[in-house]
């Protein structure tokens, strides 16, 4: 008996010591995350910055209606909110998904940014951007907008348009859009509008008017606070998500996805099942930059364009707008006779 009891134990410690030893740093495989179809996504914990999960999170794809985060942030950023804008002949009558607004209706940015978020309309995107632009144009609207990305430190991202529609040019990258959400969540109204799941306007025959939420998410998944579907024959089904749970904030951005839904709440499960550990276990961390940089213009004359008025000489303003106040001096003849840059302080 004792030597089958020693032998045992002989045994065990052999298997023991030829078992391979943990490797610091990654994640246990009893934490391994759940198959997905998708052709690219991100998880990220918005309270650590950690990247949970990531599966071609870097590669450019088209971001079809994901695009109106960034557009609502700039608007959100540089617009008022409670001034009225008639929807013109452009936004009434653009491709895709609308509120089916009419021209010549008026409403206020507020309203159109309701429209925006929860109908995904892209007249309400074309709306917004002719009056927050600081020459009336889309044109202008996107150079803000994609200032402001690139601030943030979307690196590999350009919108063409504000509404996501595929169009040459247009691209951004899972990575890209979780960060530009994450900037988004700071913002209060940004996330009461994304988390409602049906609001009424006044709308332009005189009737209350119902928007509905198109992110499904809101009903199906406990917790989910937002964020924006899109969809476009080269975008595939996509989603941009957001969750809390106990006092913790997580990211999901899922493209081109068979079942966005579904994938979504697997990689959810699985992240608050094992968040502690996927947290310690993760190397990368993804945080916007504040977009509290500012620039110091000098001109020749002044120039009032958006609400921006430079009178002064050395007038400091948001750095996302150099492109659209550099715009504006070609509308009004001003000479912009030096440009320079410095970071204030918070």
């Amino acid at each position: 008996m004792r030597k089958t009891l020693h032998l045992a134990c002989l045994v065990v410690l052999v298997s023991a010591w030829m078992l391979p030893a943990p490797v610091l740093g990654v994640v246990p495989s009893a934490f391994t995350p759940p198959e997905t179809g998708m052709a690219a996504g991100i998880l990220v914990d918005t309270s650590t910055g950690k990247v949970l999960w990531s599966k071609n999170s870097t590669s450019p794809r088209s971001p079809a209606s994901l695009t109106k985060v960034v557009t609502a942030l700039t608007v959100l950023e540089y617009a008022a909110l409670d001034g009225y804008t008639a929807i013109s002949r452009a936004a009434s009558t653009v491709d895709g998904g609308r509120t089916y607004a009419e021209e010549g209706w008026r409403f206020t940015m507020r309203d159109l940014l309701w429209g925006l978020l929860l109908q995904s309309g892209n007249d309400a995107a074309i709306a917004l951007a002719e009056n927050a632009s600081p020459d009336g144009s889309v044109e202008g609207f996107m150079a803000m907008a994609n200032a402001l990305a690139a601030r943030l430190g979307a690196d590999n991202s350009n919108f063409v348009n504000p509404h996501g529609l595929d169009a040459q040019g247009q691209v951004s990258t899972a990575r890209d859009l979780a960060l530009i959400t994450q900037a988004a969540l700071e913002n209060p109204l940004f996330v009461e509008m994304v988390s409602t799941k049906t609001h009424n306007v006044a709308w332009g025959d005189g009737k209350p008017h119902t928007f509905i939420n198109h992110n499904k998410l809101l009903w199906r998944y406990e917790g989910t606070i937002g964020v924006k579907t899109g969809f476009t024959n080269q975008s595939g089904p996509s989603l941009i998500s957001a969750v809390q749970r106990e006092g913790s904030t997580l990211i999901a951005v899922v493209l081109g996805s068979g079942d966005h839904y579904r994938e979504s709440i697997a990689l959810y499960d699985w992240a608050f099942a094992n968040l502690d550990e996927l947290r310690a276990g993760s190397q990368d961390e993804l945080r916007p930059n504040s977009p509290s940089d500012t620039i110091a213009l000098q001109t020749s004359s002044s120039v009032n364009h958006a609400g921006i008025s430079l009178d002064r000489i050395d007038e400091r303003v948001p750095v996302v707008l150099l492109t659209a106040i550099l715009s504006a001096t070609l509308v009004t003849g001003a000479l912009v006779r030096r440009v320079g840059f410095y970071h204030r302080s918070p």
